[in-house]
């Protein structure tokens, strides 16, 4: 953040985002549904899928993958009686990411609607229990400094109306700061030796500049 307030984002760099849900009813669902609209200052070709937990169920998604299919079977002794399974991708042209999260019945291949058996059930306590999704996305490589960069999301429980997640925004920051530096000769000193004068000045056209890093080489050696 800076003074002013805002919160800048840098560019060429994968921003992490997590789209968090709570199971709003008092059953397990069926399906789940997440769908997020890109901001038209990010490249939609960046993004990139993360891990998923739902409920208690943690989901691995292999690194770099922009789409993703799997099922996962929890139908074994022991377990939750369905298979759980994941479609998710981004549609670049459309500028949307979705994710379609199903409880399938092993029995008839078709999507659980059980109020016992399913996605997120209450707790003992009948607590509403939730999870989350996540992804990174790049800003455009033509979005400019300045620019405001939006996120929020829909979420879809069976056939339940959409709930709308709060709006997060942020303020692009695309260009380097931009460093003056001048050095002069200062005489020497009392041991003879030569001493500079060094001035410089730092400037950024967005975010500001928190604090600046002076090296020096000699006889072109490291800095």
């Amino acid at each position: 953040p800076a003074a002013n307030g805002s919160t800048y984002i840098p560019t060429d760099y994968a921003l992490p985002y997590t789209i968090s849900f709570n199971n709003p009813t008092s059953a397990a669902v069926g399906e789940i549904r997440l769908v997020t609209a890109i901001d038209p200052d990010l490249d939609a070709r960046s993004l990139r899928l993360g891990d998923l937990k739902i409920g208690d169920i943690n989901i691995h998604i292999p690194a770099r993958q922009a789409v993703f299919q799997g099922d996962f079977d929890s139908t074994a002794a022991g377990g939750k009686g369905f298979v759980l399974r994941v479609s998710a991708g981004v549609d670049a042209e459309a500028r949307v990411a979705t994710w379609l999260l199903q409880a399938i019945d092993p029995d008839t291949g078709e999507v659980l609607h059980d109020a016992l058996r399913g996605l997120l059930p209450p707790d003992a306590n009948g607590k509403a229990s939730g999870g989350f999704a996540s992804y990174t996305i790049s800003a455009s490589d033509t979005a400019p400094s300045g620019a405001n960069i939006s996120a929020a999301a829909r979420v879809f429980f069976d056939a339940t109306p959409p709930i709308a997640s709060s709006t997060i925004s942020h303020t692009l920051d695309a260009d380097a700061p931009v460093t003056t530096l001048t050095v002069a000769s200062n005489g020497n000193s009392a041991a003879g030796q030569p001493t500079y004068k060094l001035n410089w000045k730092a400037a950024d056209d967005a975010s500001g500049v928190k604090h600046v890093t002076v090296y020096v080489a000699e006889d072109g050696g490291d800095f």
